[in-house]
């Protein structure tokens, strides 16, 4: 399993949130983590899947079994983490501080 470093983390979960925002996905749309890679770049294809286990853990999206595998879609519930991952900048991120509640 390949280690994820903090600023990784940080470029990678925002990417996968923007891409899910974009897409609508929120509960009844939702996107396998193919769609998901094709945003990613391909340095970091295979800590795509931690990060996103990372955000379930965190309840910022939601998974769902599926005949071709696990669909990936947004928490309703944390949209205000939601848009203060999307429109966050620079190096202060509020990802890691969730990661650690």
């Amino acid at each position: 399993m390949a280690h994820v470093k903090k600023s990784e983390y940080i470029r990678i979960s925002r990417t996968i949130v923007k891409k899910l925002f974009d897409s609508t996905c929120f509960g009844k749309g939702s996107v396998y983590i193919n769609v998901l890679k094709s945003a990613i770049p391909r340095e970091d294809l295979d800590k795509v899947e931690i990060v996103l286990d990372a955000l379930v853990k965190q309840n910022i999206c939601c998974k769902k079994k599926k005949d071709h595998g696990w669909k990936y879609y947004l928490n309703m519930g944390r949209y205000d983490k939601i848009m203060e991952i999307i429109k966050e900048n620079g190096k202060r991120s509020i990802i890691p501080i969730l990661l650690m509640l």
